[in-house]
Formats: C-alpha cells, structure tokens, sequence
C-alpha cells in the first residue's frame, strides 16, 4: 500500500485566504512519508501532526505549491504512522 492523505475541510477565511485540513497514512511501517494535496492552489503554511506512535518523530514538511510534502520516520512497529494536517493559502 503507498502513503495517503484526505482533504476533510476546506474553509474560507475571507479573500483570498482559506484554511484545509485532512489526515494522512503511511501505506506500510517502512513507508516514510509523501505528497499531500490540499486542494488549496498555494501553500502559505503547512503543519502536519503523528498521531499513532509514542516516540516516533514528528515530521518534516516541504511546501510546493498546492502541495505539501512530509517526510516521516518508519513505525518500526509493525504498523503504519498516521496523522493529521493543516494549510493554510488559496
């Protein structure tokens, strides 16, 4: 299974700005991380959250665009990491 993310909201800030925000799974344990599409056209901020494993560092996020890119340590634990993010653009 590869890595995934979902859009879960988008919300309209006023003009020009909205805020979208969804989840994100790595396919596999020793999968470590992917490409978010937002479905903002560009990213001002993105921050992005593990939720599944205790200990497993937090990760590392690059904007391009309308997409974030995150890069996450593996579970190592025989499952996959999990979490969520947020952006913030338009």
């Amino acid at each position: 299974m590869a890595f995934t993310s979902t859009v879960t909201k988008v919300i309209w800030l006023g003009p020009g700005s909205r805020m979208s925000q969804g989840t994100w799974t790595n396919g596999a344990s020793t999968d470590s991380g992917g490409v978010i599409s937002t479905g903002l056209r560009y990213v001002r901020h993105a921050s992005v959250e593990c939720n599944s494993h205790i200990g497993t560092q937090q990760p590392k996020v690059t904007i391009s665009a309308g997409n974030a890119t995150i890069l996450t340590s593996a579970g190592g634990t025989g499952t996959a990491p999990t979490g969520t993010w947020i952006a913030f653009g338009h």
